[in-house]
């Protein structure tokens, strides 16, 4: 047997203070962690279960992170099986407004909860800071030749860009299940259908039985969490 999970969210708001919870990293913030739904019910208007209505939402959410002053967002993926399992844990702060700047943290989170094989890094306008180990590691300087590259290689790991990736072409085969609060933030969540296990598949490279839903603000329709996942 295998498995295979990944999840994304990410929160925050048109005029959100910087969701940073300490130390200049921010790698925490309000609404990224995963907290109780308020329940599925369909709103006015609404029918729980339409077929195919996430084209357009999904298409939108992969840029309407862009609009908000800032957010906080975490990223896991896990995967177990005859070969062992693993579980990485991505979390970060994204500020657009009024300077642009970001932070990501990555580590491996070991069977006992701890974390090792921590990255870090910062990005403020053109700079970037690099730190490796334990969150008390000092932090440094990029040079300005390869800071491009660490902008760009670490981009891709944003919520936005994941979801894109997995998501974002396959709206149509996501339904509206109604309304509910996800992290924090009143959403329309989505329901993948059957398809969505071999398309999810053909990515991950894993075949079997897959399971997905996608949570977009009702107000700013921006990704609120995704998730998929896979027993093989």
């Amino acid at each position: 047997m295998a498995a295979v999970v990944l999840r994304a969210a990410a929160c925050g708001g048109a005029a959100s203070p910087s969701p940073s919870s300490g130390g200049p990293a921010g790698t925490e913030g309000p609404g990224v962690s995963d907290e109780p739904t308020a329940g599925v019910t369909a709103g006015p208007g609404e029918s729980s279960g339409t077929a195919g209505t996430g084209t357009a939402a999904f298409t939108a959410a992969t840029t309407a992170l862009d609009a908000l002053d800032s957010y906080a967002y975490s990223v896991e993926i896990q995967s177990s099986g005859a070969g062992g399992a693993s579980h990485t844990l991505m979390t970060g702060v994204v500020v657009n407004k009024p300077s642009k700047a970001s932070s990501l943290e990555q580590a491996t989170i070991e069977a006992d909860g701890t974390k090792s094989g921590e990255t870090g890094i910062i990005l403020i306008g053109d700079q970037a800071w690099l730190r490796n180990g334990a969150p008390t590691a000092p932090w440094t300087e990029v040079p300005a030749s390869q800071a491009a590259i660490f902008v760009q290689t670490f981009a891709a790991y944003r919520p936005e860009q994941m979801f894109g990736i997995y998501f974002a072409g396959i709206g149509g085969n996501f339904a509206d299940a109604g309304s509910e609060t996800r992290n924090g933030v009143s959403a329309t969540r989505y329901k993948g259908d059957e398809a969505v296990g071999a398309i999810l598949g053909a990515i991950a490279g894993v075949q079997g039985t897959w399971s997905s839903d996608v949570w977009i603000a009702n107000d700013g329709g921006y990704l609120v969490r995704s998730e998929a996942s896979a027993t093989a």
